[in-house]
């Protein structure tokens, strides 16, 4: 059995386990690489710029190259595409305008329906529920840019999402911090009502930030990307997919 799918098998086992003993569980899941991969979505607002008249005219040889991008699931934003394209740091102004075109529309409600779930997220996160665990999806989208796109994506991707046992749970307002977001999210959770509390997140700033505030939250580490900003967590379960019955995969 490999790591991914023992972890999670064991997860499933200790939330039935309380449930049959009247215990709740609680199993919170990031959503931006880690319940999705939101390569699709970068890649998507890159050939939308190549598309634009006024780009094509003023970076025409570039814009051929970018007509043809891809991007891969372990990228972070675009940077790594455009330099597996040879359109590394001495195309700074191309650059510059692909990030002020980027910005607005990755944190939008308009691009989401281009990310992927991971392997196995849509049917893990559903056999958490109904094995009785509350599941609670909280992210650093906010409520303004991507709150009425992230619960149509999450309902049509298949995650539960019925506001009552499974909810979503965004930042008031962008300005938040992300980790200080969460961190306090966690910190006026009535602690007494779970026997278990699970934290599925990619961002290792999140997770540093978290465990040493509220140490008591088991968090696993998902294996996909992350901004680095800070070193992954060497001390904690990882998971690289979500795949109950993997037989070949970590």
């Amino acid at each position: 059995m490999t790591q991914s799918r023992h972890l999670l098998r064991q997860i499933l086992v200790k939330i039935e386990e309380f449930q049959n003993q009247g215990h709740k569980s609680l199993a919170v899941f990031d959503l931006d690489s880690t319940l999705f991969d939101v390569s699709p979505r970068v890649e998507r607002i890159i050939l939308d710029f190549a598309a634009e008249p006024e780009f094509q005219n003023k970076f025409p040889k570039q814009i051929q190259i970018l007509k043809n991008i891809r991007t891969h699931s372990r990228d972070w934003g675009f940077k790594h595409a455009l330099e597996r394209a040879g359109l590394d740091g001495s195309h700074s102004e191309l650059q510059e305008a692909l990030h002020d075109y980027w910005y607005p529309r990755f944190f939008s409600n308009d691009y989401l329906q281009y990310d992927l779930p991971y392997d196995g997220a849509v049917e893990y996160v559903n056999t958490v529920a109904n094995l009785g665990a509350e599941v609670v999806y909280l992210t650093g989208r906010d409520v303004a840019r991507m709150g009425s796109g992230s619960a149509l994506v999450l309902k049509h991707a298949g995650f539960p999402l019925d506001d009552l046992q499974t909810r979503l749970v965004l930042k008031p307002h962008k300005s938040m911090d992300d980790a200080e977001f969460k961190t306090d999210w966690f910190a006026c959770l009535p602690q007494k009502n779970y026997a278990d509390i699970w934290f599925f997140e990619n961002e290792p700033v999140n997770i540093h930030h978290l465990r040493q505030r509220q140490p008591h939250v088991k968090v696993v580490f998902f294996e996909s990307t992350h901004a680095g900003k800070a070193p992954a967590p060497e001390d904690i379960p990882k998971i690289m997919h979500y795949l109950l019955d993997d037989e070949e995969g970590n």
